[in-house]
């Protein structure tokens, strides 16, 4: 296995293309400009969406408009699974995107690697900016010290989506009851998820884009129990710590003991019926207009350490081998702003105070009404906990799923023994 001090190829190979390009593209030393007028930017957006495209294109004008120094700002569609090998590459051939969107899962690895422009200096320059606007809990994994490298755009809470016709058929409580008898919790949610399956012969609770291939699911169990993947540091790993044990326990006794979970290989559709819940992004809502049943949303269960939502996030950040830092800096200050954040936030959840709400959530949905999503916005608000990272996410990630896969994911294993297996190759890899 790799040493757990080395950070992965293509990010390393990223710091020193930034490097190279930094001190070559002729950037003002003194100011960090490019010395010239007319500088046309370019951002990267993994969406194809011509909905999203056109909000950020719109916005892109409207910053060049502001701005004398910008003739344009051109936005860019790619695949986010090619994130990596794109900007390596772009930045080799001196040809960096000025901005991209970046997901938090990389953070930590593009932070360490110095592939990131401090936002810290133009953010305090910006007029009315109003940083403290940000909720400060879900803007940590782009802060280090007092630099900040990325401003987060969308924010996104694991949910629970529910069938209320399968609930009522099995006549069992669905997660709405629950919640109005006060008594939302895993050890709950498990029980009348086993009374559905034996009723209705078909599964309680499916994970949502997970087949056990994706740990990151597991977060609202584990948050809800206190427990993570690894110490708040990322230096350790603690998923055999006993919070983390008696988190997982509860999904291995829905899987293989309750039968109310799916089993490896077993497929399952919640939007097509085939399960009673499923934890999802709450953009997911959009699935919601093709279904034919009556439906309802609510916050993940509750366990030990409280009603703690799992959050995934992605932020605009600017590129340090840029050649126009300078002005990129002052972009993503611009899309950070309440009024641009305002304009694309019906498609992305934002984490300033003044726009997270009801009405603005929900401007573009076809299905949600500010109703709905009210004990949402409140859960992240109050109890968001962004998914954890470490400098080498790749390839702890990697090693994470496949452990899991081989020790965890079994039926009849002792989840303590099973969970100490997975952080003996795991904690391996952590700095």
């Amino acid at each position: 296995m790799r040493s757990s001090t080395r950070v992965p190829l293509a990010v390393a190979a990223l710091a020193a293309a930034s490097l190279v390009v930094a001190c070559s593209n002729g950037a003002n030393p003194d100011t960090g400009t490019s010395g010239e007028d007319d500088v046309d930017l370019r951002m990267t957006i993994w969406s194809a969406n011509p909905d999203h495209v056109g909000v950020f294109e719109d916005l892109g004008a409207e910053f060049a408009e502001q701005n004398p120094r910008v003739a344009s700002v051109k936005i860019e569609s790619f695949d986010l699974a090619q994130l990596d090998t794109l900007v390596t590459t772009q930045i080799s051939a001196g040809d960096a995107p000025d901005v991209s969107w970046l997901p938090v899962e990389s953070s930590a690895e593009y932070i360490k690697a110095g592939a990131l422009v401090d936002l810290r200096e133009t953010i305090d320059a910006t007029e009315d900016f109003d940083f403290d606007d940000f909720i400060p809990s879900l803007l940590e994994r782009w802060e280090a010290d007092d630099a900040v490298y990325g401003i987060p755009f969308s924010t996104g809470p694991l949910i629970m989506y529910y069938n209320k016709d399968l609930y009522a058929q099995a006549g069992v409580k669905d997660p709405g009851q629950l919640i109005a008898d006060g008594d939302w919790t895993w050890e709950t949610f498990r029980e009348t998820s086993k009374q559905l399956a034996d009723s209705a012969g078909v599964p309680g609770y499916v994970l949502n884009d997970f087949d056990f291939k994706n740990w990151t699911r597991l977060l609202p169990y584990l948050n809800a129990y206190g427990a993570s993947p690894w110490s708040d540091d990322a230096s350790k790993c603690t998923l055999d710590s006993p919070e983390a044990v008696e988190a997982l326990s509860v999904f291995h006794g829905m899987t293989f003991d309750d039968g109310s979970m799916p089993v490896p290989g077993q497929q399952v559709d919640f939007w097509g019926g085939g399960a009673a819940a499923t934890s999802a992004f709450l953009g997911s809502a959009a699935n919601l207009g093709e279904v034919d049943f009556d439906w309802g949303i609510a916050p993940t269960p509750a366990g030990p350490a409280g009603d703690v939502v799992a959050t995934g996030q992605a932020s605009i950040v600017a590129f340090a081998a840029g050649n126009h830092t300078a002005e990129a800096a002052e972009l993503v200050a611009f899309l950070g702003s309440k009024d641009a954040m305002a304009k694309y936030s019906g498609f992305f959840p934002p984490i300033r105070e003044s726009v997270l709400t009801p009405e603005v959530l929900t401007q573009n949905s076809e299905v949600l009404t500010p109703e709905a999503v009210v004990p949402i916005i409140e859960g992240v608000k109050e109890n968001g906990k962004v998914f954890p990272v470490t400098e080498s996410n790749a390839v702890v990630a990697d090693a994470l799923n496949s452990s899991l896969d081989e020790y965890f994911y079994q039926p009849g294993v002792d989840v303590k023994q099973a969970l100490t297996s997975v952080c003996g190759n795991v904690g391996e890899l952590l700095p």
